[in-house]
């Protein structure tokens, strides 16, 4: 653990083969109450969890070409989903985020980088 290091909701920020973590989850993007992550031993297909408050859900990327064109939810194990306008807001920014999105993932998983989280003030469309 990084002493005295903490993310702004207040988990502490660890090292995990030389990246910043937050509570062990590379944390990608907060956007209106939402926060988009990746687990630090997670696995292919590319996908992300969301979380609002204590409710989760997993969203899949299912990229064909270089173009989304799909996202499947599936609910994590021993947490309550995300209700339909958590999902439905999460999707619209998945597609508008998708480049670094698939940016990130990369970095974090192939280069072995640090992710930078970012807060996301405007609404996506």
């Amino acid at each position: 653990m990084l002493r005295g290091s903490f993310d702004p909701d207040g988990s502490p920020m660890t090292m995990d083969r030389g990246r910043t973590t937050f509570g062990g989850m590379p944390k990608l993007y907060e956007y209106f109450g939402l926060v988009f992550l990746f687990y630090s031993d997670d696995h292919d297909p590319m996908h992300l969890h969301v979380q609002a408050g204590s409710r989760e859900g997993i969203i899949m990327l299912i990229i064909e070409d270089g173009v989304l064109v799909e996202v499947r939810w599936r609910a994590k194990r021993g947490a309550s989903m995300l209700n339909e306008k958590e999902q439905r807001e999460a999707e619209t920014f998945v597609h508008a985020m998708k480049d670094g999105i698939v940016a990130k993932w990369t970095a974090f998983y192939v280069e072995h980088k640090r992710i930078k989280p970012e807060r996301i003030t405007r609404r996506v469309k």
